[in-house]
Protein backbone atom coordinates (compact mmCIF):
# COMPACT_ATOMS: atom_id res chain seq x y z
CA UNK A 1 0.00 0.00 0.00
CA UNK A 2 2.79 2.30 0.76
CA UNK A 3 4.14 4.06 -2.11
CA UNK A 4 8.31 4.17 -1.54
CA UNK A 5 9.70 7.53 -2.41
CA UNK A 6 12.35 5.71 -4.71
CA UNK A 7 9.45 3.68 -6.74
CA UNK A 8 8.49 6.72 -9.06
CA UNK A 9 9.13 5.51 -12.43
CA UNK A 10 8.85 8.30 -14.65
CA UNK A 11 11.42 9.50 -17.02
CA UNK A 12 11.80 13.31 -14.99
CA UNK A 13 12.51 11.24 -11.78
CA UNK A 14 14.76 8.67 -12.93
CA UNK A 15 16.58 11.82 -14.19
CA UNK A 16 16.42 13.36 -10.93
CA UNK A 17 17.32 10.45 -9.22
CA UNK A 18 20.33 10.47 -10.94
CA UNK A 19 21.92 13.95 -10.51
CA UNK A 20 20.89 13.76 -6.65
CA UNK A 21 23.63 10.22 -6.74
CA UNK A 22 26.42 12.30 -8.71
CA UNK A 23 29.30 13.86 -6.53
CA UNK A 24 28.04 17.37 -6.63
CA UNK A 25 24.82 16.90 -5.18
CA UNK A 26 26.53 16.32 -1.98
CA UNK A 27 26.93 20.08 -1.74
CA UNK A 28 23.30 20.40 -2.52
CA UNK A 29 21.19 18.50 -0.79
CA UNK A 30 20.78 21.96 1.82
CA UNK A 31 17.31 21.21 3.09
CA UNK A 32 17.40 20.66 6.51
CA UNK A 33 15.48 22.16 9.99
CA UNK A 34 14.92 25.25 11.83
CA UNK A 35 15.07 28.63 10.85
CA UNK A 36 19.16 30.09 10.66
CA UNK A 37 19.91 33.77 10.26
CA UNK A 38 21.34 33.99 7.00
CA UNK A 39 25.15 35.09 6.53
CA UNK A 40 26.44 38.68 5.71
CA UNK A 41 28.64 38.97 2.85
CA UNK A 42 30.06 41.62 0.40
CA UNK A 43 28.31 40.04 -2.17
CA UNK A 44 26.36 37.01 -3.13
CA UNK A 45 29.47 35.53 -5.05
CA UNK A 46 31.38 36.71 -2.17
CA UNK A 47 28.78 34.56 -0.36
CA UNK A 48 28.58 31.28 -2.26
CA UNK A 49 32.56 31.05 -3.29
CA UNK A 50 33.12 31.59 0.51
CA UNK A 51 30.50 28.65 1.66
CA UNK A 52 31.59 25.92 -1.39
CA UNK A 53 35.48 26.71 -0.30
CA UNK A 54 34.68 25.98 2.84
CA UNK A 55 32.65 22.58 2.35
CA UNK A 56 35.16 21.02 0.22
CA UNK A 57 38.14 22.25 3.00
CA UNK A 58 36.20 20.75 5.83
CA UNK A 59 34.41 18.10 4.92
CA UNK A 60 36.62 16.52 2.11
CA UNK A 61 39.85 15.42 3.94
CA UNK A 62 39.96 11.64 4.37
CA UNK A 63 41.52 11.98 8.02
CA UNK A 64 38.44 13.12 9.58
CA UNK A 65 35.61 10.41 11.01
CA UNK A 66 32.07 10.12 9.85
CA UNK A 67 30.84 11.45 12.68
CA UNK A 68 32.87 14.46 12.51
CA UNK A 69 31.76 15.20 8.77
CA UNK A 70 28.52 14.96 9.51
CA UNK A 71 28.91 16.82 12.36
CA UNK A 72 30.23 19.81 9.91
CA UNK A 73 28.21 19.20 7.26
CA UNK A 74 25.39 19.67 9.55
CA UNK A 75 26.65 23.22 10.91
CA UNK A 76 26.93 24.30 7.23
CA UNK A 77 23.17 23.45 6.59
CA UNK A 78 21.91 25.29 9.71
CA UNK A 79 24.39 28.11 9.39
CA UNK A 80 24.24 29.11 5.47
CA UNK A 81 20.27 28.06 4.44
CA UNK A 82 16.83 29.12 5.03
CA UNK A 83 15.77 26.00 6.45
CA UNK A 84 12.30 26.69 7.35
CA UNK A 85 11.56 28.03 4.40
CA UNK A 86 13.32 24.78 2.51
CA UNK A 87 11.63 22.79 4.60
CA UNK A 88 8.17 23.77 4.27
CA UNK A 89 8.60 24.20 0.28
CA UNK A 90 9.77 20.35 0.28
CA UNK A 91 6.14 19.83 1.79
CA UNK A 92 4.20 21.57 -0.87
CA UNK A 93 0.49 21.80 0.25
CA UNK A 94 1.02 19.30 2.95
CA UNK A 95 3.33 21.72 4.84
CA UNK A 96 -0.48 23.98 5.69
CA UNK A 97 -2.02 20.53 6.72
CA UNK A 98 0.69 19.46 8.94
CA UNK A 99 0.11 19.93 12.40
CA UNK A 100 2.79 22.04 14.78
CA UNK A 101 3.94 18.58 16.59
CA UNK A 102 4.10 16.84 12.60
CA UNK A 103 6.31 19.74 10.95
CA UNK A 104 8.50 19.56 13.67
CA UNK A 105 9.20 15.57 13.74
CA UNK A 106 9.42 16.27 9.68
CA UNK A 107 11.81 18.92 9.97
CA UNK A 108 14.07 17.05 12.29
CA UNK A 109 13.94 13.90 10.19
CA UNK A 110 14.91 15.77 6.92
CA UNK A 111 17.94 17.28 8.40
CA UNK A 112 18.79 13.97 9.79
CA UNK A 113 18.13 12.97 6.09
CA UNK A 114 20.20 15.39 4.44
CA UNK A 115 23.15 14.94 6.77
CA UNK A 116 23.33 11.07 6.37
CA UNK A 117 22.58 10.75 2.85
CA UNK A 118 25.46 13.85 1.96
CA UNK A 119 27.90 14.27 4.09
CA UNK A 120 30.02 10.99 3.66
CA UNK A 121 29.86 11.84 -0.32
CA UNK A 122 32.58 14.31 0.66
CA UNK A 123 34.97 12.28 1.83
CA UNK A 124 35.84 11.23 -2.18
CA UNK A 125 35.77 15.37 -2.96
CA UNK A 126 39.67 15.92 -1.54
CA UNK A 127 41.59 17.19 -4.73
CA UNK A 128 38.35 19.36 -6.43
CA UNK A 129 37.97 22.66 -6.88
CA UNK A 130 35.23 24.84 -6.41
CA UNK A 131 34.89 27.51 -8.54
CA UNK A 132 32.07 30.67 -9.25
CA UNK A 133 31.48 31.28 -12.51
CA UNK A 134 28.90 34.57 -12.96
CA UNK A 135 26.03 35.76 -10.58
CA UNK A 136 22.67 36.79 -12.41
CA UNK A 137 20.12 38.87 -11.68
CA UNK A 138 20.39 42.82 -10.44
CA UNK A 139 21.37 43.86 -7.58
CA UNK A 140 18.17 44.97 -5.84
CA UNK A 141 16.76 41.72 -6.89
CA UNK A 142 15.21 39.48 -3.72
CA UNK A 143 16.39 36.37 -5.15
CA UNK A 144 19.62 36.19 -6.85
CA UNK A 145 21.47 33.27 -8.60
CA UNK A 146 25.17 32.28 -8.40
CA UNK A 147 26.42 30.18 -11.14
CA UNK A 148 29.13 27.44 -10.15
CA UNK A 149 31.35 24.29 -10.99
CA UNK A 150 33.16 21.71 -9.40
CA UNK A 151 35.86 20.10 -11.56
CA UNK A 152 38.37 17.77 -11.07
CA UNK A 153 41.83 17.55 -9.82
CA UNK A 154 42.50 17.39 -13.90
CA UNK A 155 40.28 20.23 -14.47
CA UNK A 156 37.49 17.88 -15.74
CA UNK A 157 34.26 19.52 -15.22
CA UNK A 158 32.17 17.55 -12.57
CA UNK A 159 29.19 19.50 -12.38
CA UNK A 160 27.30 22.83 -12.92
CA UNK A 161 25.90 23.99 -9.62
CA UNK A 162 22.90 27.08 -9.47
CA UNK A 163 22.60 28.32 -6.09
CA UNK A 164 19.26 30.39 -5.95
CA UNK A 165 20.07 32.92 -2.77
CA UNK A 166 17.33 34.66 -0.40
CA UNK A 167 18.48 38.68 -0.15
CA UNK A 168 17.44 40.44 2.67
CA UNK A 169 19.19 43.38 4.08
CA UNK A 170 22.79 42.71 2.71
CA UNK A 171 22.54 38.99 4.01
CA UNK A 172 21.98 35.95 2.17
CA UNK A 173 20.91 32.65 2.61
CA UNK A 174 20.35 29.60 0.35
CA UNK A 175 16.94 28.28 -0.38
CA UNK A 176 17.93 25.97 -3.60
CA UNK A 177 20.53 24.38 -5.70
CA UNK A 178 20.08 23.29 -9.16
CA UNK A 179 22.44 20.51 -10.35
CA UNK A 180 23.06 20.62 -14.13
CA UNK A 181 19.85 22.79 -13.91
CA UNK A 182 17.28 20.33 -12.19
CA UNK A 183 16.04 21.81 -9.02
CA UNK A 184 16.77 19.61 -5.58
CA UNK A 185 13.97 21.77 -3.80
CA UNK A 186 11.22 20.96 -6.51
CA UNK A 187 12.90 16.95 -7.22
CA UNK A 188 12.00 16.41 -3.10
CA UNK A 189 8.93 18.22 -2.99
CA UNK A 190 7.94 16.16 -6.25
CA UNK A 191 8.94 12.96 -4.23
CA UNK A 192 7.20 13.79 -1.00
CA UNK A 193 3.96 15.09 -2.70
CA UNK A 194 3.93 11.46 -4.75
CA UNK A 195 3.90 9.59 -1.47
CA UNK A 196 1.61 11.93 0.01
CA UNK A 197 -0.54 11.71 -2.54
CA UNK A 198 -0.63 8.06 -3.05
CA UNK A 199 -1.45 7.44 1.05
CA UNK A 200 -4.34 10.19 1.07
CA UNK A 201 -2.24 12.35 2.90
CA UNK A 202 -1.76 9.95 5.51
CA UNK A 203 0.88 11.88 7.28
CA UNK A 204 1.47 9.71 9.95
CA UNK A 205 2.65 7.12 7.39
CA UNK A 206 4.38 9.72 5.30
CA UNK A 207 6.97 10.27 8.90
CA UNK A 208 6.78 6.57 9.44
CA UNK A 209 8.43 6.42 6.08
CA UNK A 210 11.08 8.73 6.11
CA UNK A 211 11.89 7.65 10.11
CA UNK A 212 12.43 4.00 8.84
CA UNK A 213 14.83 5.90 5.56
CA UNK A 214 16.74 7.85 7.76
CA UNK A 215 17.01 4.25 10.54
CA UNK A 216 18.11 2.56 7.70
CA UNK A 217 20.79 5.34 6.63
CA UNK A 218 22.06 5.07 9.96
CA UNK A 219 22.37 0.91 10.26
CA UNK A 220 24.13 1.39 6.82
CA UNK A 221 27.24 3.57 8.35
CA UNK A 222 27.23 1.52 11.24
CA UNK A 223 27.76 -1.61 9.59
CA UNK A 224 30.53 0.27 7.25
CA UNK A 225 32.86 1.06 10.59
Amino acid sequence: MSHRFHSRSSSVSRKRRRFVGTAAAGLLLSVALAAAPAVAAETAVAFVRALGDTAIRELAPNDITPAERETKFRALLEANFDMARITRFVLGRYARRASDAEMATFTTLYEDLAVLTYAQMFASYAGHVFKVTKQLGQPGDKYQMVVSELTEANGKLAARLDWQLLVEKSRYAVVDIRVEGVSMAIAQRDEFTAFLDKNNGDMSAFLKELDAKVQKLRNDRSARK
